[in-house]
């Protein structure tokens, strides 16, 4: 947001903190790319490289303290910057992306959504190139050997050719957010933008439609149905998905609203290229005749959390009544237990949702909650 504006951009270049931490980013990374030549230099001689240890993607992490020290700096900026000032005002409350911290005041929510994206990039570096644990160990980390000869030899390549940035007139972050993009790229972990892209084309007609509707003829707004990950690689729709999905059909003939929400991302067994969603929506037209625009897609959910986060999003998009309630069926014991709800409290800050009646074994109602527009930045494959 930052960078769109050329009077924000350039006051992130002139602020003197800022352009510290970037030249001891840049001496670090400088330094840590001479190492990395030199132990590919030794290895190529059959022998070992002094000093092989400072080859290390540590270096193109920010420290504690400059984390701190750029937070600070942002405070001044905001202060100082009418652009900045302006961007917080007319851009971030309005967008809902910072939804979640809205009661704080204008600095402070620039502060904080600074530091949260700032503790982003140093997560995806730990995760992708150190090996820590993401969110969803098991759909989301290091498709590689973290400590393996090829991912190792991968990395101080990496390393140098982030280096070579180091003297561009570029903002303090960009060498960490180019070796955390590029860790990402490398590890197949772009559904954040190609899921969302998809996302757009799919719903274009169902959105198109859905602006017209007459909401009073219906009792509820959608019929969220969740996806269930297959369990087998060459399965594109889980069996117990489509006995879900037979649920919602249920609930859509019988004009309880006007649209089906399938919500599932491109998760399971690793490395499947099948979308639950998009398997959904087929399955829903081919076997049941459910027309295409009656069905939105939610490709991008990886987890129950974020079914219903995201569900929630797609109801305020539609433009449906703030005090319309919506219905969920399938997983509906785990939605409506303590144990998730706590869960969503610990991943988003906040739950998404408001569930009213449970109308059979299947079934509640529920309506979303506004913080759910929140883009959640600790979450680089879904935020």
């Amino acid at each position: 947001m930052l960078e769109g504006t050329p009077e924000a951009r350039a006051a992130l270049l002139v602020d003197p903190d800022l352009q510290a931490i970037r030249q001891d980013a840049a001496r670090r990374a400088v330094g840590a790319a001479r190492a990395c030549e030199a132990a590919i230099e030794a290895a190529g001689q059959n022998r070992a490289a002094e000093g092989s240890n400072a080859c290390t993607p540590e270096a193109l992490r920010w420290t504690d303290a400059e984390r701190a020290r750029a937070a600070e700096a942002i405070g001044r900026i905001y202060d100082r910057s009418p652009a900045v000032r302006r961007l917080v005002a007319e851009h971030m409350r309005a967008s809902g992306r910072f939804q979640r911290d809205a009661s704080l005041g204008d600095r402070a929510l620039t502060i904080l959504a600074w530091s949260e994206a700032q503790n982003n990039l140093d997560r995806i570096i730990r995760v992708y190139a150190l090996g820590e644990q993401p969110r969803y160990a098991d759909i989301d980390s290091v498709i590689y050997p973290v400590k393996g000869r090829y991912y190792q030899g991968f990395l101080g390549q990496l390393i140098r050719e982030v280096a070579r940035r180091a003297n561009e007139d570029q903002p303090a972050y960009d060498l960490a957010r180019a070796f955390a993009l590029e860790l990402m790229d490398a590890n197949r972990r772009d559904d954040a933008v190609r899921q969302t892209a998809l996302q757009e084309r799919e719903n274009a007609a169902t959105l198109s439609r859905l602006s017209a509707i007459r909401w009073s003829d219906f009792p509820y707004a959608a019929i969220l149905v969740p996806g269930y990950s297959p369990e087998i690689a060459y399965e594109p729709l889980n069996p117990a998905a489509k006995l879900r999905l037979r649920r919602g059909v249920d609930l859509y003939r019988a004009g309880k609203a006007p649209v089906i929400i399938v919500s599932g991302g491109t998760l399971r067994p690793i490395g499947t290229g099948f979308n639950e969603s998009l398997e959904m929506k087929r399955f829903l037209v081919a076997h049941y005749g459910v027309p295409a625009e009656a069905i939105l897609i939610d490709p991008v959910a990886r987890h129950t959390t974020t079914n219903m986060r995201n569900a929630a999003r797609l109801i305020f998009r539609i433009g449906a009544p703030a005090e319309m309630k919506s219905l969920v069926t399938g997983q509906v014991s785990y939605i409506g237990s303590e144990v998730f709800s706590a869960r969503c409290r610990r991943d988003f800050g906040y739950v998404p949702y408001v569930l009213h009646d449970r109308l059979d074994f299947d079934t509640f109602e529920f309506t979303p909650v506004l913080a759910s527009l929140h883009r959640e930045a600790t979450d680089p494959m879904d935020p």
